[in-house]
């Protein structure tokens, strides 16, 4: 809100003649008062007003309300990160500017289909995720989000591609095996195709680890992804 100084403060830039010195005197203490009260309005607010733009997850969206959030569209407009599972080898993630769905950029997955190694499951395996997790680098993978308050019945988004061999699926928040996905799809669009993803196990969105996962299962391929979004 543009506020003009005259009006707040209530005191003019003129010169003050000896008659006017009591009332100067009174001006500056109603001057420094209303100065030292505007500051700590400032203060109150948020540091950036800007984040509630692209996360309404922190201190609610616009006005304290949840609407549709679409955490993919030109950017990443979730605070967090990417993590590439079970390793960065033999994968690509990047935001590319050829023929998005919309705005001027989508992303890019791809993955060889090299066999990678598991830490977690102790030996080489067959399928790759790229995740878009809650913590900012992958780290601090681990950090949970509460996404409850949105009311989030589904996650919309658009996809196109192609794969080499194996199959290819879309999930949600939640652990490997589950979490709510699409189906196991073998074959991907050429085009822009719209896919959801339906949101059923509420304690997931409750304890966000991770906003949305792309899992390539059996074999390579490239992927094509953009705008996605938390709908009701």
């Amino acid at each position: 809100m543009l506020i003009h100084s005259k009006t707040l403060f209530g005191v003019s830039n003129e010169s003050l003649t000896a008659p006017q010195i009591g009332e100067g005197k009174m001006g500056n203490k109603i001057f420094k008062i209303i100065t030292v009260l505007f500051v700590l309005v400032l203060i109150g607010c948020d540091q950036n007003p800007f984040d509630k733009l692209y996360d309404p997850t922190g201190d609610g969206a616009l006005g304290g309300g949840w609407g549709d959030w679409k955490i993919y569209d030109d950017q990443l407009n979730t605070r967090g990160g990417v993590m590439l599972s079970p390793s960065e080898e033999h994968q690509t993630f990047a935001e590319v500017t050829g023929n998005p769905r919309s705005g001027t950029k989508c992303i890019k997955y791809s993955w060889d289909g090299t066999r990678l190694w598991s830490e977690k499951d102790g030996k080489l395996v067959n399928w790759t995720a790229a995740i878009l997790i809650v913590a900012p680098t992958w780290q601090e993978y681990g950090e949970e989000k509460d996404l409850s308050p949105g009311d989030y019945n589904k996650i919309t988004f658009w996809v196109r591609g192609n794969l080499s061999s194996g199959t290819i699926r879309f999930e949600g928040p939640g652990p490997r095996g589950s979490c709510d996905s699409t189906d196991e799809l073998s074959l991907l669009p050429a085009g822009w195709v719209g896919k959801e993803i339906e949101l059923t196990n509420k304690t997931h969105l409750s304890q966000a680890k991770e906003f949305f996962k792309i899992v390539f299962d059996g074999g390579g391929g490239t992927v094509y992804v953009d705008d996605i979004t938390y709908t009701k």
